[in-house]
């Protein structure tokens, strides 16, 4: 009986490690392709892993960059964090919960949102405070799980547009920058 579950407990965990999503892997074209890990300074902009102080991830498609969000701030702008979020010295922190983006005079200006590293929504406001673009990740169109929902908003608040951001029937991304 001790040998049955040994075995059973043997395979369980073989199979839990074979069924793990790989990083960082490159397609038969050499472009970057599935989940990557992307190292982010303190201003969230993207850096070597040995500058790093933050990490989240991100996905590609054969070269192509589904979430290519840029910097989180500008220069004299700060992330407000968790308090539980500071640094121990030496270890990256992967972006979990919610994080505010502030202007120079204090103002929200950007809302990232991260679950274990991945984006769960972003918000960016304009300076009235107003909500200007909101991107829901949970959201998903047309089966694809790295698709999500795109609500673009005017000055009074007013939605103006709202669409899913997905492949196209040839199976290309939109162009994105960030």
């Amino acid at each position: 009986m001790k040998a049955i579950c040994s075995i059973i407990i043997l395979f369980g965990t073989l199979f839990s490690f074979s069924q793990a999503e790989k990083l960082n892997q490159l397609d038969a074209n050499a472009k970057k392709d599935g989940k990557w890990i992307l190292y982010l300074d303190a201003f969230g902009a993207k850096v070597d892993s040995s500058k790093a102080v933050y990490c989240r991830y991100t996905y590609y498609d054969h070269g192509v960059h589904i979430y290519p969000m840029g910097n989180f701030i500008s220069k004299g702008e700060k992330i407000e964090a968790k308090e539980n979020d500071a640094q121990t010295a030496g270890k990256i922190k992967v972006l979990d919960g919610e994080y505010k983006c502030l202007d120079k005079n204090g103002k929200v200006k950007y809302i990232h949102v991260f679950k274990n590293g991945e984006y769960v929504s972003y918000k960016e406001f304009f300076d009235s405070g107003e909500i200007q673009t909101f991107f829901d990740y949970t959201k998903h169109c047309k089966g694809q799980s790295h698709s999500w929902y795109t609500y673009i908003y005017d000055k009074t608040g007013k939605l103006t547009y709202e669409d899913c951001t997905c492949k196209d029937a040839e199976g290309h991304w939109p162009k994105m920058k960030g």
